[in-house]
């Protein structure tokens, strides 16, 4: 018996089965190659993420171990010293990625090496007077500054206080003591965030491509190659005055608590000129700046050391006469001592008068424009800059008393610098920014805070 062929339409139909089964079977391995083509795309990213992120992080690495480094064993000739071992550590390269720290400047948009917080001015120094000076600053915008960093609950004439922070919609209370960051100011009544910023809107110190293409894209900026920074590229909240380690890397000496000879050994002086430096820091009005005002015979004769005694025949014998304090003396004195170091910290920091654009000093109360510029001409004819604050005297119109009234604000040194560090990865070019605010005002130094973008 003859087995049936199969009849036309049966053949098509197995056709159409094999084909279709080869055509789901193709999907699927494209699927399947699509799927390990992503994966593995992703898996590259993430890896090259990853080496672009712990290139980053060794910009930061370098830069901490290099301000350490320059903290515990500094040039006291060269006020420098610190920003070129900055600038050296400033790049470098890893297996398949490699890191850059730089910030932009007037002079170099890629500068390399942080941001010297010290290079700016302090918002919780500053006074009406130097705030007014700021751009777009409204006498009602400064005393509310001035409102919120107080530590009393009392409005100043147009200025704002809990009451009024009480009232918007989603209330909150002023801070009452000293701003922590350029981003609180923003919290300020009449404070607007393009005063601040200006086209560094991410605060990175860097003009990024969405800071310089005009209306394409945010914010707002009028490409022209320049950071205009606002008043971030004037102010900062993130220095730091160091009370415990002096300018040798050693801890301060605490002249409220010191013996006479410690005070002897660390500066430098006669048992006599000691005796006097603790006598007055007992005071309850003791200032460094003082020391410049006014001499030691004075402060012996006020805080009554060394005091007359009746003489043979019962008159009296003559005050001991106090050598006065030579200028490298109080170079050690300010760079080396301390009156706070019992008081609350942290304190604001001061301006480096060595890193500070010339015209940042015109921010500073008791600095007029041709102060300001013999300051600028003195320290550029220095190769180390001003070594310590005592070279300042050297300054054609700077006299003891105008210093003694800076002190408290200007120094020669720098505690806190922002390193904006960004790693590449080699083989895709991709990158990782991290930014992190460190501080050396004590050792080991501390990461303030630290961002990744």
């Amino acid at each position: 018996m003859m087995t049936p062929r199969p009849t036309p339409s049966r053949r098509a139909f197995a056709t159409i089965v094999v084909l279709w089964v080869v055509g789901i079977a193709s999907i699927v391995l494209v699927a399947l190659q699509t799927t390990a083509w992503r994966d593995a795309a992703d898996a590259r990213q993430a890896v090259a993420q990853t080496r672009a992120k712990w290139a980053a992080r060794a910009g930061i690495e370098a830069a901490i171990a290099a301000l350490a480094a320059n903290t515990l064993q500094p040039d006291l000739t060269d006020a420098f010293s610190t920003d070129a071992d900055l600038r050296a550590a400033a790049s470098g390269s890893l297996t398949g990625a490699s890191y850059s720290v730089f910030h932009w400047t007037p002079t170099d948009p890629a500068a390399p090496g942080p941001i010297d917080e010290h290079s700016k001015i302090n918002i919780n120094l500053m006074t009406a007077e130097s705030l007014m000076l700021l751009p777009y600053m409204t006498e009602d915008v400064a005393d509310a500054i001035l409102d919120w960093i107080d530590e009393d609950d009392d409005a100043r004439p147009l200025g704002a206080e809990a009451g009024y922070y009480a009232t918007l919609r989603n209330p909150y209370e002023p801070r009452n003591a000293p701003i922590r960051s350029l981003q609180e100011l923003e919290l300020i009544a009449g404070v607007r965030p393009e005063y601040v910023r200006g086209e560094d809107w991410n605060l990175n110190g860097i003009l990024d491509p969405n800071e310089d293409d005009g209306d394409l894209s945010w914010p707002p900026d009028n490409a022209d190659g320049k950071l205009d920074a606002g008043w971030s590229a004037i102010l900062t909240a993130a220095s730091s005055d160091g009370v415990l380690l002096g300018a040798s890397g050693r801890r301060r000496l605490d002249l409220v608590t010191a013996s006479p000879a410690d005070i002897a050994q660390r500066l430098g002086v006669t048992s006599d000129q000691a005796e006097v430096i603790s006598a007055y820091a007992q005071t309850s009005t003791a200032t460094l700046a003082e020391f410049l005002r006014t001499d030691l015979n004075t402060l012996a004769r006020q805080t009554g050391v060394f005091q007359s005694t009746p003489g043979f025949g019962g008159g009296a014998s003559p005050q001991r006469r106090i050598d006065p304090l030579t200028d490298q003396q109080l170079a050690l004195l300010f760079a080396e001592t301390t009156l706070d170091e019992a008081a609350a910290g942290p304190f604001p920091g001061k301006l480096n008068i060595n890193t500070c654009p010339a015209e940042v000093l015109q921010y500073l109360p008791g600095i007029d424009p041709g102060l300001a510029d013999s300051i600028i001409f003195e320290r550029e004819s220095r190769t180390g800059g001003f070594a310590n604050i005592i070279d300042l005297l050297s300054v054609p119109a700077m006299d003891r008393n105008t210093l003694a009234g800076l002190v408290a604000m200007i120094d020669t040194r720098s505690n806190v610098y922002t390193v904006v560090s960004r790693g590449r990865d080699a083989a895709t070019g991709l990158e990782v920014e991290i930014s992190a605010t460190i501080d050396r005002s004590s050792l080991p130094v501390v990461i303030k805070d630290l961002l990744i973008r």
